[in-house]
């Protein structure tokens, strides 16, 4: 499409686009939510649900540091947390 200013510009459908519920969607929507529904339930049944959530945590932050190029990997922030006196790298330190 060509602007008023006289450029070309990407102009994209409007959103939200329409949905087709098959049968095959609405099972794999229910199957998910059943599974949520699961995960919500033994989540509440454990005494310390963050002891869960935080490795999951700190192998996100390592991955998305990674994105910013540092080169820190899992192990290396485990030594860190577990002896601080564990030489720190610079990326360990950005992580």
């Amino acid at each position: 499409m060509r602007a008023p200013q006289g450029y070309n510009a990407f102009v994209p459908n409007p959103l939200p686009p329409e949905l087709l519920w098959t049968p095959s969607i609405v099972s794999l929507l229910s199957r998910a939510d059943r599974a949520l529904g699961e995960l919500s339930g033994i989540g509440r049944a454990l005494p310390n649900p963050h002891l869960l959530i935080l490795p999951f945590a700190r192998r996100e932050a390592v991955l998305s540091s990674r994105i910013e190029g540092t080169q820190a990997s899992l192990s290396d922030l485990y030594a860190f947390e577990a002896a601080p006196k564990v030489e720190e790298t610079g990326d360990v330190r950005e992580v």
